[in-house]
């Protein structure tokens, strides 16, 4: 009998993607989500809730149990609370939440950021990352005295398909339109891990001896500076790339309102995961997916329009 999974999230970015390679590697899964998107993976069940409501998911959960849960769909540390009033646990193996790398102290510390380093609200991720930490205490705090075990995974930067977040498409957009791509005159280092090795991780650490509580970096064992993942960008879309470098502060702007990630090195220790498993896409391959899927979607990406006009207006006063 194959063994059950609930997600929370699943039909966007890095939750789609998930649900994905659970189903092909023989898990029931059933999905929580409000429905606002279709999903259409063979055999995964959908069950239609909105998080923030406690009374909507105490219905939605009744008398439902699951070997494991996995929450992507996050949003602040009142959805883990009611997801937690809702849940039955008694069969609940393991919880893994995605966390992410925003809950270190990233002000303070050297990179790699280990996963025992510090962690606080900063000034690149405040609220952002302070919620993750939130969640993290929380599910501690609450599984400490039950049987779940709770494996908290950090990643980096993600990227692969689904992603409609405009990262990459952003570059891969200026490319195809034969336009400058601005980055930081810092040139910040980036690590990311693809989608696909995301699942192919969570589904490893299901399965793995992790201990009651347990966390892990994960990333790319390389990272990469801004001016280097800008051109793997360019090359696998077969162009040449005019890269601008902005002192943005002195142009009156801050790194947001023209640049995907934010100016600072964003690097983790990755070591403790690649005991377990070593798996990882060759970066380039992984752009070449992700700008596959890139042009057969590039209709339902929304750019923003405050990042495109202080991006325009950035380039001609750069090329000037």
């Amino acid at each position: 009998m194959a063994d059950t999974v609930l997600v929370l999230g699943g039909s966007y970015f890095v939750g789609r993607k998930l649900v994905e390679f659970l189903a092909e590697s023989g898990y029931a899964v059933t999905v929580l989500n409000r429905g606002t998107r279709p999903l259409s993976v063979e055999g995964v069940q959908q069950i239609c809730c909105d998080r923030n409501d406690g009374g909507g998911m105490k219905k939605a959960l009744a008398g439902k149990a699951f070997d494991y849960v996995i929450d992507v769909s996050w949003q602040d540390v009142s959805w883990v609370e009611k997801l937690c009033d809702a849940l039955s646990f008694e069969s609940v193996k393991k919880l893994v939440f995605i966390s992410s790398s925003a809950v270190y102290d990233v002000e303070r510390l050297q990179i790699p950021f280990a996963e025992s380093d510090a962690l606080a609200e900063n000034k690149c991720w405040t609220f952002y990352g302070k919620g993750k930490i939130d969640a993290e205490k929380y599910y501690a705090d609450i599984l400490k005295d039950k049987q779940t075990e709770l494996v908290m995974v950090r990643p980096p930067y993600i990227y692969g398909e689904y992603n409609y977040a405009q990262r990459e498409s952003l570059i891969f957009r200026q490319l195809m339109e034969d336009k400058p791509v601005v980055i930081p005159a810092s040139n910040p280092r980036l690590q990311f891990i693809y989608t696909e090795d995301l699942a192919a991780i969570v589904e490893c650490l299901l399965k793995s001896e992790t201990g009651k509580v347990s966390v892990f970096n994960v990333g790319n064992r390389t990272a990469v500076t801004s001016k280097e993942w800008v051109e793997v960008c360019a090359k696998v879309a077969g162009k040449v790339p005019e890269i601008l470098e902005a002192d943005y502060e002195t142009l009156g702007r801050t790194v947001r309102d023209f640049y995907p990630f934010f100016d600072y090195d964003n690097v983790l220790e990755v070591s403790k995961i690649n005991g377990i498993i070593s798996r990882e896409t060759d970066f380039e391959e992984g752009l070449k997916k992700s700008f596959a899927w890139f042009l057969e979607n590039r209709g339902n990406i929304v750019f923003k329009e405050n990042v495109d006009k202080n991006l325009y207006e950035m380039i001609a006063e750069l090329s000037v």
